[in-house]
């Protein structure tokens, strides 16, 4: 029995499931034509009477042709169809219509075979990562851009990647933290109604008197995710510098 190996990525769209995980398989490697014929040496198949490789290539070169002249194939491992998109008018019926005006493809669907091994093949499944969460790359006063130091009471911009603050967790915000015992020991938090823009590259506010003069550490907490989609846990980042506040 063949099994297949699975990456299990944590579902961060569920918010009433918390063990949850969606599946997608890991593939093993490509194969090609001269791969399939070293298989199938393998079995004893070929004989030295027989060029596996040019055979194999015959049929599905045969397998072309017969598309190409309107016929449906049927292997074990694949079905295959004709479709036609494109529009034609009452002018073009009774002619050969040029390729270029209409596209004209294969269609594959698994045969029974292939439908066969795959429902017997079990699954391994391992956790790996979801998607990154918040990063922040500066901090800064937009108005003479002078890095990790904030004004008191003054305009912050945060630069980064995923950063839009979106989702219903109470930890959704922009929370400033003590980095001394100059600044006391109690956080700072900002929520997203006081932030604005809010995009996922850049977030500005105005500092709150309550982030007083001293060093402060920053973090992002956040339940928006690469796409926008919102994720059911949140997620953040603590900006690595200390920031200054004068």
């Amino acid at each position: 029995m063949a099994t297949i190996n699975a990456i299990a990525h944590k579902n961060e769209l569920t918010k009433d499931v918390k063990n949850d995980f969606y599946l997608t398989a890991q593939v093993t490697g490509t194969l090609y034509l001269e791969d399939i014929i070293a298989r199938l040496a393998k079995r004893e198949i070929a004989t030295k009477n027989v060029n596996g490789a040019a055979f194999v290539q015959l049929f599905l070169d045969e397998c072309a042709a017969a598309a190409a002249e309107g016929y449906n194939v049927v292997t074990s491992f694949f079905r295959s169809s004709i479709s036609i998109q494109g529009v034609i008018y009452d002018k073009d019926l009774g002619h050969n219509i040029e390729p270029s005006r209409l596209k004209v493809t294969v269609n594959l669907t698994q045969g029974e075979g292939a439908i066969k091994a795959i429902g017997d093949a079990t699954v391994y499944a391992f956790e790996q990562s979801g998607a990154v969460g918040p990063v922040i790359q500066s901090v800064y006063d937009p108005t003479n851009n002078e890095v990790d130091s904030l004004p008191f009471r003054g305009m912050a911009l945060i630069q980064g990647m995923r950063l839009a603050l979106k989702g219903d967790d109470p930890e959704v915000g922009i929370t400033f933290t003590p980095a001394d015992t100059e600044t006391g020991d109690t956080p700072v938090f900002i929520p997203a109604t006081k932030v604005s823009p809010n995009t996922p590259a850049k977030l500005q506010f105005v500092l709150p008197a309550e982030v007083t003069t001293g060093n402060w550490r920053v973090k992002v907490c956040t339940q928006s995710s690469g796409s926008g989609a919102i994720v059911k846990d949140a997620r953040s980042y603590e900006y690595e510098n200390v920031v200054s506040v004068y």
